[in-house]
C-alpha cells in the first residue's frame, strides 16, 4: 500500500469513530472513501483493531512531535519555562483544532472501545507530565509541591479540553490557551505569578 494511501486510510478510520460515537467503524465505507480494497486492507493490517491501533499511534506521535517542536523553538530563543509551556500548548491546540473529528476520536471514540484503548489514551495524556517537571524549580522555597503536581497540572488542562470538545468546539480550541496555560502554571508558581505569565503571553 502506498504511504499516502496508508496515512489517509488510518486518518479516515480513526475519524470514523467520532461519527459513530460508540467506538465503531463502518470499514466498508472507509475503504470505499479512500479507494482501498478489502484485500489490500487485510494484507496491510490484518484486522480493524490493528488498523485503529496504528492510526492512534500515528496521531499521538504527531501531537507529541508538535508539542516538542514548539518547546524547542522556545528553547532556541532563550525562553523561560512558562513560555516553553505556552509554546508547546499552543502547538498542541493548533493541531487539535485542525481536525475536530480526529480530536473527538482521540479523547472519546478510541478510548470508548475498551480498557486497552482507554489505557493507551491515559498513557498519552500522562506522557506530558514529564515535560512539566522543570517547573518544580520555579516554586517558592516555602512551597512544598505535591509528588503528583505534574499530574495535577495535566489533569486541569485535560478538564478544560474535555469541556470544549464535548461541547462541539474542538475547532476553536486555540482560544482556550490562556485558561489552560493558567491551569498548568498554577500548581507550580501559584495564581498570582501564573496570572502574570498569562497576561504577558496575551500581550505578545
Amino acid at each position: 500500500m502506498e504511504p499516502t494511501a496508508r496515512e489517509r486510510l488510518l486518518e479516515t478510520a480513526l475519524a470514523e469513530l467520532s461519527e459513530d460515537g460508540h467506538g465503531e467503524v463502518d470499514l466498508a465505507r472507509v475503504l470505499g472513501e479512500v479507494g482501498v480494497s478489502q484485500a489490500e486492507f487485510e494484507s496491510e493490517f490484518g484486522d480493524l483493531d490493528t488498523c485503529l491501533s496504528a492510526a492512534y499511534e500515528q496521531l499521538t506521535r504527531r501531537l507529541d512531535a508538535a508539542v516538542r517542536a514548539g518547546c524547542r523553538l522556545a528553547d532556541a530563543s532563550g525562553a523561560d519555562w512558562p513560555e516553553r509551556v505556552r509554546r508547546g500548548l499552543e502547538a498542541l491546540l493548533a493541531e487539535l483544532a485542525a481536525n475536530p473529528r480526529l480530536t473527538q476520536a482521540l479523547v472519546r471514540g478510541f478510548p470508548s472501545r475498551g480498557p486497552r484503548e482507554q489505557g493507551r489514551y491515559r498513557a498519552f495524556v500522562e506522557s506530558f507530565g514529564s515535560m512539566l517537571a522543570a517547573g518544580r524549580s520555579l516554586a517558592e522555597p516555602e512551597d512544598e509541591l505535591p509528588r503528583e503536581v505534574e499530574a495535577l497540572a495535566v489533569g486541569a488542562a485535560e478538564a478544560i479540553l474535555f469541556e470544549e470538545i464535548d461541547a462541539g468546539r474542538a475547532g476553536e480550541l486555540p482560544v482556550t490557551a490562556p485558561a489552560i496555560l493558567f491551569s498548568i502554571l498554577v500548581p507550580f508558581i501559584g495564581p498570582a505569578r501564573a496570572a502574570e505569565e498569562v497576561e504577558k503571553a496575551q500581550q505578545g
